[in-house]
């Protein structure tokens, strides 16, 4: 067994163990959840196990068809199979919040619609809905019962959820929240693309030159040395790199495993299988939550309620720690007798030009409407940014890329023309 068969098996092993944790993970989360018997619990998890063994039987089908480029070809379908599941699951999160919406408004039972609901689906959704029907009869709230059954509802829908019920504006908060669906989805598609791409090429890359230095560079050189002749400049050039490569490995190794973490943390940022960000894109992308944040104040000033409820509400049930943090120390000084507006620049969550117009349309009385337009400013305002950031960056960073390959490929050339050369 060569050494690029050894790679792809231990590729192959690494995957399937990822695989099978994450299927002990999800089959440990789900009976923690559920109120089955062990027999239930022991079931979901071979359910899961056997999903692992045929995604990996399809890895090795595809492998055993297409050769080793067929691990590109089950990563493509892989994709498309988690984004089908992803959009599926977003039309029933939506389906049952806007079940929950016309519930609230023509004073229904909740309990009511989330069974009827529950008995229309099927699978783990449909398990969860019962749950939080159940949970809704026994007296839960219906804020901490979502949070015992996360994932019901999308992630920007559960801050609003609890501020509404808080406030007693359940059903505007509702409205609001199926109306506007999610706002980041589209600033985070632009970037996503952009940075799996950036980081795609350069793992493949790698991989793809350590084979040519591993396969290609020693045949190159042998051949010359039976010649007796000297390789190309740029082809020395480029051996004397990759023996550097080879050198200091264990320098680059870490660098590798960083880009490849970007890369999966991207995806996982995408599918909203996580919501934290790196420093430098969480302070980019705290204008998001910043709009937020003031869409929802925005539907508590227009319910006539104190602003400090909602900052309460939020401060216990917004998704991001950071922001979490930020909204208690602003209801600390809120408590304190300070100016909620003043608060929010202190800590970070609204700029200066927003705290003085907020400022005089309190004076005014115009509160809700200025708040509306701050949120909806501060999402335009990103996306532009976002957008010039990546119009300028992306060229110039596949420019140099695009020089990289070529070098590699005319350094690989060369030996080429100058062993035809020496024929004729």
């Amino acid at each position: 067994m060569g050494l690029p068969e050894i790679i792809i098996v231990v590729a192959i092993l690494v995957l399937g163990l990822v695989l099978l944790a994450v299927a002990i993970s999800a089959s440990i989360r789900f009976y923690s959840r559920s109120e089955g018997s062990l027999l239930g619990g022991v079931l979901a998890y071979f359910g899961l196990l056997g999903r692992v063994v045929i995604a990996m039987l399809l890895l090795f089908g595809l492998i055993a068809l297409t050769g080793p480029f067929g691990i590109i070809w089950w990563m493509i379908a892989l994709y498309v199979v988690v984004e089908g599941v992803r959009s599926y699951r977003a039309t029933q999160q939506y389906g049952l919040l806007w079940l929950l919406t016309v519930s609230a408004e023509r004073s229904m039972p909740l309990t009511t619609a989330i069974e009827a609901f529950a008995r229309e689906r099927r699978g783990a959704y449909s398990r969860r809905a019962k749950r939080l029907a159940a949970l809704l009869n026994s007296g839960v709230p219906l804020p901490d019962a979502l949070d015992g059954c996360s994932g019901l509802l999308p992630a920007q829908a559960v801050p609003m959820v609890r501020v509404g019920y808080e406030t007693g504006t359940l059903a505007a908060a509702l409205r609001q929240a199926a109306t506007r669906g999610d706002v980041q989805k589209p600033v985070w598609a632009a970037l996503t693309g952009k940075i799996s791409y950036l980081l795609l090429v350069p793992i493949f890359g790698m991989g793809i030159l350590f084979f040519i230095m591993i396969k290609i560079i020693p045949s190159f050189e042998k051949i010359f040395k039976d010649f007796n002749a000297r390789l190309p400049i740029m082809t020395e050039l480029l051996i004397d790199v990759s023996s550097g490569f080879v050198r200091y490995w264990y320098v680059l190794l870490p660098v590798y495993v960083l880009v490849l973490w970007l890369l999966v943390h991207a995806v996982a940022r995408y599918f909203g299988w996580s919501q934290w960000d790196p420093p430098g894109i969480a302070r980019l992308t705290r204008r998001l939550d910043s709009a937020q944040i003031l869409d929802t104040l925005a539907l508590v000033a227009h319910q006539q309620r104190p602003l400090s409820e909602g900052i309460a509400a939020l401060a216990q049930s917004y998704p991001k720690p950071d922001i979490r943090r930020r909204l208690r120390q602003a209801m600390g000084d809120i408590q304190a007798g300070g100016d909620w507006c003043e608060s929010f620049r202190r800590h970070d969550l609204i700029r200066q030009p927003e705290l003085a117009i907020l400022q005089a349309a309190q004076r005014v009385g115009n509160l809700p409407w200025a708040l509306h337009e701050m949120a909806d400013s501060a999402r335009r305002r990103l996306a532009h940014r976002v957008q010039a950031i990546v119009q300028f960056l992306f060229p110039p960073i596949v420019i140099c890329m695009g020089l990289i390959v070529m070098f590699i490929v005319v350094a690989l050339f060369l030996p080429l023309v100058a062993l035809i050369q020496r024929l004729a």
